[in-house]
């Protein structure tokens, strides 16, 4: 017999993500996951739930509600943390039939898209994120991403910055970097030169981004992303 469903929120799923890969949310809020909330807060007691015993809960809860669009996207934030993505995906969209304007789920739709290769269906579902939330941070980034790995650098540029715009925190130098490695493929150095800085400004102790500025001549001339 289950729990109370407060317990089980216990144990959704935190989202750790590095560098510039595409980015997943949890719920229940767009920009938060449950821990945010101080009631969800004992991650000793989650460390130990191994990720397929995650899912055995979550699908015993929406056996009992299968409307349940929160626990329903954090499933599929597992299925897609162990890549298994056509699973994701299909969770996902679950979740924006019964909540079309849940853009967490939007999100994570799109990010599973990108991790699979469907780079145009990605966009879209960033797009879609945006057009609910313009002030959505994450689908911003995520759609640099996606612009940058199909060679669209404008509009990558474009993204990233309004993701910058929307910060309230430091910029993590990949983000920056990105931007540079970008305006290298549109061949402009001085904005090369002008992010490569500001990322060298986050991290003094970056020794590629420092050689990269020191050989900015060599550096413009390196394949990347072709």
């Amino acid at each position: 017999m289950l729990n109370s469903r407060k317990f089980w929120k216990t144990i959704l799923l935190v989202m750790t993500t590095a560098s510039i890969a595409f980015l997943y949310g949890c719920g229940p809020r767009e920009e938060d996951d449950f821990f945010s909330d101080s009631e969800f807060t004992d991650r000793d007691a989650i460390s130990e739930i191994t990720p397929q015993e995650r899912i055995e809960q979550y699908k015993q809860i929406l056996e009992i509600d299968p409307s349940d669009y929160q626990v329903r996207n954090n499933l599929g934030v597992i299925y897609a943390q162990l890549r298994l993505l056509e699973e994701a995906i299909e969770q996902f969209k679950m979740v924006i039939e019964t909540k079309p304007d849940y853009n967490t789920a939007i999100l994570n739709l799109g990010a599973a898209y990108g991790d699979m290769g469907q780079l145009d269906n990605a966009i879209e579902s960033f797009k879609k994120a945006i057009e609910v939330n313009p002030g959505y941070a994450k689908a911003y980034q995520n759609l640099g991403v996606a612009y940058y790995e199909t060679k669209q650098y404008e509009q990558a540029i474009d993204s990233f910055e309004k993701f910058i715009a929307l910060q309230t925190v430091p910029i993590d130098e990949s983000i920056y970097y990105t931007i540079a490695q970008s305006y290298k493929n549109l061949k402009n150095k001085e904005m090369v030169r002008q992010y490569l800085e500001k990322a060298l400004e986050v991290n003094p102790n970056n020794e590629q981004i420092k050689e990269n500025l020191l050989n900015i001549d060599i550096f413009m001339t390196e394949l990347d992303n072709q």
